[in-house]
């Protein structure tokens, strides 16, 4: 914990001097650099800061996909191997059992013809013998893959559980918890591809926090990162179901309404709109209040023939009317 706490007091600087926002992508892509775990990153930044290239939003972007982003893409890669070689080892102990049962198989019938030929009780009693010897080695079998099973059932669930983890991290804003940007347009796709305009309607919302450069810039942005935090659990908890929000970036947030007209995600938006401008932040400590908190919204529902981008757009434009009609409203698109 103290290494980490260290590395961050280091990567902070550089960013403050390369005009780096501090969003946590980029917190992710100096923290890296500074403890020099990617060596790749580390020749990228140093060869840009040699030029004196600028750190763009694109660059920015690009640098979190290619050094951060893609190596949880190689640890899901990893775990799917894992998968893998479970798999076949379980197949081959089941080849080999198959193999045992079908040689005791061709024995009991073995037994049958050397029985009825069987001149003398010791025969009998031998044949005995080796057919008890012979099913005990075949329950030993069982049992040897029973116990394989039940460790590579063990196996299997842990990797599961680490592949769960890995698809989570990399559809997940880190800040708050949300969906990243990515997995939105992915959930966006699929919701987009089960949906009708007329028997399914679903409906896209894009919500801005109001003045945040003014919280920003009063209180830093540490209490930034708190009142982030605040309206995405507001979000998170006043929606159900298949709904889903995601950090879009920055203070701007979007949510997926599934099987929703306009009127009702309208009516829906405009209470949560008040619960957050009705709920008083204070800072920890000092319990100074950070004043009132509100939210603009826009809202679209999906039409008939329209494109997804189509859509984004529209509720971005009604998102822009709210903001130019005064702030803390919802208006539909």
């Amino acid at each position: 914990m103290r290494e980490s706490a260290e590395a961050l007091r280091l990567a902070l600087p550089l960013m403050t001097r390369n005009s780096i926002p501090p969003t946590p992508e980029n917190y992710a892509i100096w923290f890296h650099y500074v403890i020099g775990d990617r060596a790749k990153l580390n020749e990228q930044i140093d060869q840009m800061l040699e030029r004196n290239q600028q750190f763009t939003t694109e660059v920015n972007e690009q640098l979190y996909r290619r050094f951060i982003s893609r190596c949880d893409m190689e640890q899901a890669e990893k775990v799917r191997d894992s998968v893998a070689s479970a798999l076949i080892e379980a197949s081959a102990a089941l080849k080999q059992t198959g193999s045992e049962a079908d040689q005791f198989r061709r024995f009991l019938g073995s037994f049958d013809q050397s029985f009825d030929s069987a001149d003398s009780m010791n025969d009998i009693y031998g044949l005995l013998n080796t057919v008890l010897e012979e099913t005990q080695n075949m329950q030993t079998s069982m049992e040897r893959l029973q116990q394989e099973f039940e460790e590579k059932s063990h196996d299997m669930e842990q990797l599961r559980e680490e592949l769960n983890q890995v698809r989570k991290q990399a559809s997940t804003d880190a800040l708050t918890g949300l969906l990243n940007r990515a997995a939105f347009f992915d959930l966006l796709e699929r919701t987009d591809e089960g949906s009708d305009p007329l028997t399914k309607p679903y409906c896209l919302v894009m919500i801005d926090i109001d003045h945040f450069k003014r919280v920003n810039d009063t209180f830093g942005h540490l209490v930034g990162d708190k009142v982030i935090r605040f309206v995405a659990e507001s979000l998170r908890q006043s929606i159900k179901g298949k709904d889903a929000a995601a950090r879009y970036g920055g203070e701007e947030y979007s949510v997926l309404l599934p099987d929703t007209a306009l009127n009702n995600a309208i009516t829906l938006f405009n209470r949560i709109r008040e619960q957050i401008a009705n709920t008083n932040l204070v800072r920890t400590g000092s319990r100074e209040t950070l004043g009132q908190v509100t939210i603009s919204a826009g809202v679209a529902q999906k039409r008939a023939n329209e494109s997804r981008m189509d859509l984004l757009a529209r509720a971005d434009r009604a998102l822009y009317l709210s903001k130019k009609n005064g702030r803390n409203r919802v208006t539909g698109g």
